[in-house]
């Protein structure tokens, strides 16, 4: 059934989806490789922890984060219903133009969340910012190709 909604998805659409996945890895990785620990020592033989930061989802930049993640999924989720069986949705406006939002508004909020992070200081790991260039890329995949897409139904 799988293969069946992925033939009635165009091309364009394609590489649409292809970036919400780019979205929702990089999303992941960075809450995996985002976290480094500040301080933690030994003295007279007792051993005092560390505290873990996550430096990819404190503060604002992990909420322009999270609202990257959440308009890649609603992108996916259009897609979904555009070519799902037994679906009869009047959309308020085109397709292609509700999956242009939704994109351009996850490319704003990783590149947002991505200068948040460059921007606090401290010593972030380095593998934080592949994460973010991977939302980046991803959420501008998105947009571009949701862009031709609505460009190609506007001149139809």
């Amino acid at each position: 059934m799988l293969n069946e909604l992925w033939a009635k998805v165009s091309a364009r659409e394609k590489f649409v989806a292809y970036g919400a996945v780019a979205v929702l890895v990089g999303w992941i990785l960075g809450q995996v490789l985002g976290s480094s620990t500040v301080g933690g020592y030994s003295s007279n033989g007792f051993s005092f922890p560390g505290v873990t930061i996550n430096y990819f989802s404190w503060g604002n930049a992990g909420l322009f984060e999270i609202l990257a993640l959440l308009a890649a999924i609603v992108t996916a989720v259009v897609l979904y219903l555009k070519v799902a069986p037994n679906m009869n949705i009047t959309w308020p406006m085109p397709v292609s133009q509700i999956l242009l939002g939704a994109a351009a508004v996850s490319l704003v909020c990783g590149v947002l969340g991505t200068v948040i992070q460059f921007s606090n200081g401290g010593n972030p790991p380095a593998l934080m910012y592949i994460c973010d260039a991977l939302i980046i890329i991803g959420g501008a995949a998105m947009t571009w190709f949701s862009y031709q897409e609505f460009t190609a139904a506007k001149a139809a």
